[in-house]
């Protein structure tokens, strides 16, 4: 890319949003316009926007004039998304849509890189086979049909003239994540214990679900990568972001524990235990790493000892432990 990028972030107060200001400015350098906004900013440096305003959003992009408008905005976990569905629907497809056709007529020129989920793929990935961007979207819940109902709009649009890309990630974790997810609930417990906070006996639930986990710099750093990269891609395009291999949750729980250097025990708590409607999802990032060049820079050990030091710290207990992983 010749020319610095106006990058407008919605949604950038979450968890990939922290982590994706930090990898854009390591692709771009200070010289590049970073706009970051979310719907209630905690940081001085945040632009309050909702984009369910679509008057709003429109304003911002009339004054500010972006290149490129990364569309974090989401429920971060299925579980919400089911407890209420309707701000689901808006958030993930009707809002998108929205702002896709905004864009058509206000501003033809700026990309929009649209976040979508792995999870739209559902059931086709009960085969066990890593998915690739062709395979067939047959979603299991209301978070994942929501998501996939956005994307497909995003397609839609794109063959309209919006200049749109559909990223599809899969699991991504590390440090500063909620105990929403399950690699930091699992740290958490291993840091409460390792604080005294906690008898050493972990309460888990089904251990046998295999899913493919990314760092969530990884994912960052892809978004930055295609940025870099969009004179070079066709509208349209739709590329996973993965790491491409399987781990079940219980090996990420024997890897936390080893790392931790403590003796605990783990009890499988029946209310807990329910089976996985999607044994296992892997994502086929052939696509990705093609078109951009992009390639994972942590190993699955690294993040998960990043993580666990995270949740370490807040909970108030040492954080010495096992051997950083090399």
């Amino acid at each position: 890319m010749k020319d610095q990028p106006c990058i407008l972030v919605l949604g950038g107060g979450g968890f990939v949003g922290t982590h994706l200001r930090t990898a854009l400015v390591a692709r771009f350098g200070d010289g590049a316009r970073i706009i970051n906004t979310t719907r209630t900013p905690v940081d001085a440096g945040a632009l309050a926007l909702d984009i369910r305003d679509t008057n709003a959003v429109a304003a911002v992009v009339q004054r500010e004039k972006p290149t490129h408008i990364i569309n974090l905005v989401g429920i971060a976990a299925p579980i919400e998304a089911r407890r209420n569905p309707a701000l689901a629907w808006e958030l993930h497809a009707l809002a998108p849509d929205r702002l896709g056709r905004m864009l058509l007529q206000e501003a033809p020129d700026c990309w929009l890189f649209h976040v979508s989920s792995g999870l739209i793929y559902g059931r086709t990935a009960l085969d066990g086979k890593p998915v690739d961007e062709q395979a067939l979207l047959d979603p299991m819940d209301i978070y994942a049909v929501t998501k996939a109902a956005g994307d497909l709009a995003m397609g839609v649009l794109a063959g309209e003239g919006l200049k749109c890309l559909r990223l599809r990630p899969f699991n991504h974790t590390g440090p500063g994540q909620t105990e929403d997810f399950v690699v930091p609930a699992f740290a958490a417990q291993i840091a409460r214990i390792k604080a005294g906070l906690q008898p050493p006996v972990m309460q888990v639930g089904n251990l046998d679900a295999e899913r493919d986990f990314l760092d969530v710099r990884d994912v960052a750093a892809a978004y930055a990568t295609l940025i870099s990269r969009t004179t070079d891609l066709r509208s349209g395009s739709i590329y996973n972001i993965a790491s491409g291999h399987a781990v079940s949750m219980r090996e990420m729980l024997d890897r936390l524990i080893q790392l931790s250097a403590l003796e605990i025990s783990v009890d499988l708590d029946p209310s807990r235990q329910r089976p996985s409607d999607l044994p296992r999802i892997v994502g086929c990032v052939k696509s990705l790493m093609r078109d951009s060049g992009w390639k994972p820079a942590f190993s699955f050990d690294q993040t998960l000892h990043e993580t666990l030091l995270y949740q370490m710290t807040a909970a108030g207990g040492s954080v010495d432990g096992g051997d950083a992983p090399s």
